[in-house]
């Protein structure tokens, strides 16, 4: 190392960074700072420590080493285009996108001149980031797909190009282009690994998480998080943690695992990097809605969730949750909250003008209007948009204000189907109940003898069935029962075979006297 040129290890620092291994790269940036006398070479090394602290979460410190950056490199425009160039991507991630604009559009204008390419394409990517971040989405679209269309395979060119391919899949996503969007994010993720970027790995896999999640892919978007948490842990690129944590904790959650969410909400606020924490804490806060039957604890943190977005609007997000919250906030009496929520939303679905976003916008308006069968009709659009669990949580508001019994069926028997195929165990739980009482206030009097097939089950089906429909969890009717959860769902299962029925809803409906 004390034999290299200090361009070689200005060489070597970089790909360090790249491939994710920081404690290489803070040594050869610290031999750097102390035995070089050029400003210039001194504000490029300070540039990288700046983008290490930007992997690590660290936002506002990497904004200030930026800054001393391009004061030390101001006399090199070619050397400040890059500089802000990745230093603009720091403003994205701590919100300021006014700051981020600014300095991507100088870094673009800079880099053109003085031929580097690279600044160019990071700057233009940054600007697509902001546009994303201001729901401007056909202009984020354009400025991702000119950033993805560069392919100089040169040292450094991943660093760029796989975000790009992201960005490119966020405005896919948002523009309700979900396939495709897969694909995009797919690219970057190759490209991420087929060239050694692996720094970023982490939060490409944690986004990728997030679309499958919201897509209604599971099982995928849990392979995707628990190895961006991997890939977080032995690289250090601590940023992605949060996104990663929060969308393992939502589903952990909302399948019953309540121990396991809770274990990763618990994990991901204990690993804060700073009081006001970073990107992706709206999916913990997610999480711990998920993860709680209490109303109060849910709609605290659905509150949550929904302030963390002020900084930074993310349309994916509020589109999970707008709704619930509004429905929340209307049942316990906060109406100004809701009307100020709905209100946001409907502008930012101006501004996207997507399916998805209208549909968010249109079933939080009817529901501060109280108006059910506008309610029920907006889940129409709902339907088009490919998002199952808003449209599940729809479907249980829509339920819970219908007038005719049998619009309050129909809609928790489609929630029951959504949840069901996503295996949200909690919530097919607490439909069935709902479907139970449902049917006994629209049924006419009728003997206390209770309905359904009871003669076809053993005691112990009869005893999990009885508790099943009353909406309780396998969990939770394990412990009044004293046997295991998986014994009940192995009873469980047998009554359904008996019965001829597919899951535990159309036991719950069967039972309650509904065909």
């Amino acid at each position: 190392m004390t034999d290299e040129p200090a361009d070689d290890q200005e060489l070597a620092l970089w790909l360090h960074v790249q491939a994710g291994e920081f404690d290489r790269a803070y040594a050869v940036a610290t031999r750097l700072l102390i035995m070089s006398a050029d400003p210039v070479q001194r504000g490029r090394v300070e540039a990288v420590l700046g983008l290490m602290m930007q992997r690590v979460g660290l936002m506002a410190d990497s904004r200030d080493q930026f800054a001393r950056a391009a004061v030390l490199v101001e006399g090199s425009p070619p050397d400040l285009a890059l500089v802000l160039a990745f230093g603009s991507l720091s403003s994205v991630l701590g919100g300021d996108l006014d700051r981020a604009e600014r300095e991507a559009l100088e870094a673009d204008r800079l880099g053109a001149e003085h031929g580097v390419e690279i600044a160019v394409r990071q700057a233009r990517t940054t600007l697509a980031a902001v546009h994303l971040g201001r729901g401007q989405l056909e202009a984020a679209l354009a400025l991702a797909t000119d950033a993805t269309a560069y392919g100089n395979d040169g040292v450094g060119q991943a660093e760029y190009r796989s975000t790009a391919h992201v960005l490119l899949a966020m405005a896919l996503a948002e523009l309700d282009r979900m396939e495709e969007a897969h694909v995009a994010i797919a690219r970057g993720v190759a490209i991420a690994e087929e060239e050694g970027d692996t720094g970023q790995l982490a939060w490409y896999l944690a986004s990728q998480a997030m679309l499958h999640f919201i897509d209604g892919h599971w099982a995928e978007a849990r392979d995707e998080a628990a190895r961006s948490i991997e890939h977080a842990d032995r690289t250090g690129a601590l940023a992605a943690r949060p996104l990663a944590w929060g969308i393992s904790a939502c589903m952990e959650g909302l399948r019953g695992n309540v121990t396991t969410a809770r274990t990763l909400i618990e994990l991901a606020r204990s690993h804060r990097l700073g009081p006001g924490a970073g990107l992706g804490e709206e999916w913990v806060a997610l999480a711990a809605a998920a993860s709680t039957d209490d109303a109060g604890e849910r709609y605290d943190a659905l509150r949550d969730a929904w302030f963390r977005l002020r900084g930074m609007p993310s349309l994916l997000a509020w589109k999970v949750f707008a709704h619930p919250l509004v429905v929340l906030a209307m049942e316990r009496g906060d109406r100004a909250l809701a009307e100020v929520v709905s209100a946001r939303v409907g502008a930012a679905a101006a501004t996207a003008g997507t399916a998805s976003a209208r549909a968010t916008a249109q079933c939080c308006a009817a529901t501060v209007a109280g108006d059910p069968l506008a309610l029920l009709a907006r889940l129409d659009l709902l339907r088009t948009v490919g998002r199952p669990l808003p449209l599940a949580f729809g479907c249980v508001a829509a339920a819970s204000t219908a007038l005719r019994t049998e619009d309050r069926v129909a809609a928790l028997q489609e929630a029951a189907t959504v949840f069901h195929r996503l295996g949200a165990t909690v919530w097919s739980a607490e439909v069935a109940r709902l479907l139970v009482d449902a049917a006994a206030a629209g049924s006419p009097a009728r003997p206390a003898a209770p309905s359904g097939p009871w003669h076809l089950l053993s005691p112990g089906e009869t005893r999990a069935v009885r508790l099943a429909i009353q909406g309780l969890s396998n969990s939770r009717i394990a412990a009044e029962l004293g046997t295991s959860p998986r014994t009940v769902q192995t009873q469980l299962a047998s009554a359904c075979r008996k019965c001829g029925v597919s899951g535990r809803v159309q036991l719950a409906g069967l039972f309650a006297g509904l065909s």
